[in-house]
């Protein structure tokens, strides 16, 4: 099995730094001009791999470049709702500043454990985790398979996939509009491909997209 999996582009909540885990967030110009040239990428991909599927997450930032790579491609989308991003429950939407504004003892609790931590109204990390594996359990061994989502959702697929503790996750930086290849045969699942269309070169007049990929999950766990 080969599994092709994408990250969407820019949104407002990666600009202002927002966790939006099921909290829907529009593209910003930038993020326009970006899933049309990841698009075009998928495209000339599938004429390489020729995906015999493609899964999506429902959130529209995710759903919207699925449904045009289906469109040029003449394949149909199945949208699946364990490919959403993590849900952050009381968190959603909000800043870091903000959370601990509003709920600063259980912002402290979720930091001190967030894999086993179940945000209230959302989820804990390891919950989440086991749901891309279980998405993962149900694919066909010998499809291509292209899956369209989220930053958590790829870093979920890739600890399962590469049998790797869940806290190694941070290890990888999965960009916004990224793709990342698996090759996965007789439960050994081997990394091929890690790349990003060079947005800062293709799309002009337009600052660095390095602020929008900082992860505000990944500065609060990892630098406290």
């Amino acid at each position: 099995m080969k599994l092709v999996l994408v990250r969407h582009v820019e949104t407002t909540g990666n600009v202002e730094h927002r966790l939006n885990g099921h909290t829907e967030s529009q593209y910003t110009s930038r993020g326009e001009a970006m899933k049309e040239l990841l698009v075009e990428e998928l495209i000339a991909l599938d004429e390489k791999l020729a995906f015999d599927r493609i899964y999506s997450s429902p959130t529209s930032r995710a759903y919207k470049i699925a449904a045009d790579v289906g469109a040029a491609t003449g394949k149909q989308i199945q949208v699946d709702h364990r490919l959403r991003e993590f849900n952050f429950g009381i968190f959603e939407g909000k800043t870091r500043d903000e959370c601990c504004e509003i709920a600063k003892d259980e912002w402290d609790l979720w930091m001190e454990d967030y894999l086993d931590y179940v945000v209230p109204e959302g989820q804990s990390q390891r919950e989440y985790h086991i749901l891309c594996k279980e998405f993962l359990k149900e694919l066909n061994s010998d499809e291509t398979v292209l899956v369209v989502a989220h930053g958590g959702t790829v870093h979920g697929m890739l600890t399962s996939l590469l049998e790797l503790p869940i806290d190694s996750k941070w290890h990888f930086d999965i960009r916004l509009g990224s793709i990342t290849v698996v090759n996965y045969n007789d439960g050994f699942g081997m990394l091929s491909t890690m790349m990003t269309p060079p947005y800062d070169e293709l799309i002009k007049n337009q600052p660095s997209l390095r602020e929008s990929n900082v992860s505000v999950m990944k500065a609060s766990v990892v630098n406290g």
